[in-house]
């Protein structure tokens, strides 16, 4: 049985990606942003339709037809409605439920209205699940619920799911004529609150075989060529073999390393580098270099042995996070940060670094798409014919 996806608010593919991993085919990627569309259909030529357009002006029903699919074909619709007006990253004067851009998870329910799929999987941000006294929540699932879906939500962390990276992402699932889906277990453990991974956790997997420790930065990126601020790596060849089963798995099918690029710094910017050694941040900084006003681990250096924090679209500038390199003096590269947020080597993102670097913060971690992907598809009796 082929297993067939819509990617609604598909960026770049993130969402897609994953459930290729598991076993998708993404038949139709629709998104406002044409770059990132671009790096969508280079990644996946075969998909039939990719639209850059308004979600809000393409008709469901002449997509079905167009699409030539009856209702309750298709496997699954995806996708991550914008978040913006549910951010914590915004100032709470100006969020509220009646923005255009709090409602398209409405537009979202009207494809699944329109398609039925066998499967829903909605993503946003943590706080889409109790923003405006969890209305939003209340309402998503009430709609599928009369769909005929029965729906799950929550918070999943990344870290937990074996991405190098402590970023929490809601999801909404709905199972079509059927109880609710489960959630995915966690295939990782560690102490993401200190982001330690000290004793408890090490006994915490010794009591849990079937888990794996977090992965770290240096599990991820480690084995990539050493550069400096500017400098893009251009051999396109690996210098090493993968020194970790997380960088074996992700470097799986590719033969070239493309995309290694480092942002230039500022002179500002590279002292206030130099200053800093693993894991210190703007705090740390002497008072001639340090920022009047800064965010939370701004101008911070990663540390090797624990997992990044949320890759973010402004990972390029080292005020904006912590993302400079832990030991070498510039900010991480794009392959890095696609590293880190557990895109495969083979994904080649294009455009320019600050479209490149957008592109995979907006996008959801692969690997985490892809454990959600293969929860929903454990349900099918084709699935396990498959495996036998």
């Amino acid at each position: 049985m082929e297993y067939t996806a819509i990617d609604l608010f598909a960026g770049a593919g993130g969402l897609t990606t994953g459930f290729h991993l598991a076993g998708f085919q993404t038949i139709c990627a629709i998104d406002t942003n044409a770059k990132a569309l671009a790096t969508f259909k280079h990644n996946y030529p075969e998909t039939k339709l990719v639209l850059a357009k308004d979600i809000r002006t393409v008709s469901a029903r002449e997509l079905r037809l167009a699409l030539q699919l009856e209702r309750e074909e298709l496997t699954a619709i995806i996708g991550g409605p914008p978040c913006q007006g549910f951010s914590r990253n915004i100032p709470a004067e100006n969020r509220y439920l009646e923005d255009p851009q709090n409602q398209l998870y409405k537009t979202f329910l009207e494809f699944v209205k329109e398609f039925k799929p066998l499967y829903v999987v909605m993503e946003n941000v943590p706080e889409i699940l109790k923003a405006y006294n969890s209305t939003v929540r209340e309402e998503i699932t009430i709609q599928l619920e009369r769909m005929g879906y029965g729906v799950t939500s929550a918070s999943l962390n990344a870290a937990n799911y074996g991405v190098p990276q402590t970023r929490a992402r809601a999801f909404f699932l709905g199972c079509l004529y059927s109880a609710a889906p489960r959630l995915p277990e966690p295939t990782h453990h560690g102490d993401l609150r200190s982001l330690k991974l000290n004793q408890q956790s090490i006994q915490l997997n010794l009591l849990q075989p079937a888990a794996s420790s977090i992965v770290t930065v240096r599990d991820a990126i480690g084995d990539l060529p050493a550069l400096e601020a500017g400098q893009e790596y251009t051999p396109e060849a690996y210098i090493c073999e993968p020194q970790t089963d997380y960088q074996r798995l992700l470097r799986s099918g590719s033969n070239t390393l493309v995309n290694h690029i480092a942002r230039e710094l500022s002179p500002i910017q590279m002292a206030r580098a130099r200053a800093l050694t693993e894991g210190q941040d703007a705090r740390d900084l002497p008072p001639e270099l340090a920022p009047k006003k800064h965010y939370s681990g701004a101008y911070g250096r990663l540390y090797w042995d624990k997992p990044a924090r949320t890759i973010t679209r402004w990972v390029f500038h080292p005020g904006s996070g912590r993302f400079f390199h832990p030991i070498q003096d510039r900010t991480i590269t794009i392959r890095e940060a696609a590293r880190l947020h557990s895109y495969p080597d083979k994904f080649h993102f294009l455009g320019s670094y600050t479209e490149m670097a957008d592109q995979i913060g907006e996008s959801v971690p692969p690997l985490l798409a892809k454990v959600i992907a293969e929860c929903i598809l454990q349900r099918s009796p084709h699935y396990h014919l498959a495996l036998n």
